[in-house]
């Protein structure tokens, strides 16, 4: 049987609650404090960030997630996404175990498709897995053997190299993904979409996969990955953050280059012009757009400088390398 708890301010009067520290319960919703730990029917939360959950359904499932071999058989479901930061785990029962080889459990989190974590905490003694999630979206959690479960992301990370935010992400393997769409915010709340990555389909070894965000943007930019099986299904990564300046509004990208150079502004541009280190002229052009990407392919390797210039007349030289 499935047990149900709602999550509003009534949740202060389960009996299944515990608290170890500070919360409070009211009518906006139920508040844990940073560095709190509650535990809810076997579930523990303890957020590095104050936490609110508000109209909320909880469920306890007996029914594995499918997977080689399927998840243990307890998933908790909530009825809408969260964005949790800090370390979240459940206690189980051995019986639950469904197959999986209890020391190589790892917290998985998700809905429909579900994300490996690594590096999971398992108290065989006590049957208690856990694992600490860095800002992550999901709606239910669950534990599986390593990579039983559809693509399982091991590493996801923004880096801002020269003029570019580049985002790199790792799976150790994929079961009928089809493509990874990458998502960009400002706030945490409204989420666009830059671009699409094809992912590997069927994978039983490690794949890389990056991305370049050279948008002119300043302040916290934030980043996550939609991964989309074949069949509509998608899970959302970890979200992972860049603080940038007000500095570089103008980027070139990639660098080093091996052949297309793309260049970003905010601003309508005057003129771009390549030289090399003596000044010799490769490349003159008058107006381009923004985004346009021009070719180095039959340049030869070495270092040159790109001038770019704005119609505001603003000016910026960016050294790059062509391979």
């Amino acid at each position: 049987m499935m047990k149900r708890y709602l999550l509003f301010c009534q949740l202060a009067l389960l009996p299944v609650l515990t608290v170890q520290a500070q919360f409070t319960a009211g009518t906006s919703g139920f508040f844990i404090r940073q560095d709190t730990q509650v535990f809810i029917d076997s579930l523990t939360l303890k957020p590095s960030v104050d936490f609110l959950l508000t109209s909320q359904t909880l469920t306890i499932s007996p029914t594995p997630i499918p997977g080689n071999p399927p998840s243990i058989a307890r998933v908790y479901n909530l009825t809408s996404p969260v964005n949790f930061t800090g370390v979240a785990g459940f206690f189980y029962r051995a019986s639950e175990l469904n197959g999986n080889t209890e020391n190589t459990l790892q917290l998985n989190y998700g809905n429909p498709n579900f994300l490996s974590t690594t590096g999971s905490s398992v108290d065989v003694g006590q049957h208690y897995v856990s694992n600490t999630l860095s800002s992550t979206d999901f709606t239910s959690l669950t534990a599986a053997q390593e990579n039983a479960l559809p693509v399982t992301l091991i590493e996801f990370q923004v880096k801002r190299e020269e003029h570019a935010t580049i985002l790199y992400w790792q799976t150790s393997a994929e079961t009928n993904s089809d493509h990874f769409e990458v998502q960009h915010s400002e706030d945490l709340r409204k989420w666009t979409a830059l671009g699409i990555v094809n992912a590997a389909q069927e994978s039983s070894v490690e794949k890389g996969y990056s991305f370049p965000d050279v948008a002119q943007r300043a302040g916290t930019q934030y980043y996550r990955l939609k991964m989309v099986d074949s069949d509509g299904s998608y899970a959302y990564s970890s979200i992972q953050s860049v603080r940038l300046g007000s500095s570089g509004m103008i980027s070139a990208y990639p660098n080093p280059v091996v052949d297309k150079l793309l260049i970003g502004s905010k601003e309508a541009l005057a003129s771009v012009k390549v030289t090399d280190l003596t000044g010799r002229t490769f490349l003159e052009l008058s107006k381009p757009r923004p985004g346009q990407e021009f070719s180095l392919k039959n340049y030869p390797a070495g270092a040159y400088l790109v001038k770019v210039e704005t119609i505001a007349g603003k000016t910026e030289v960016i050294k790059i390398i062509k391979e």
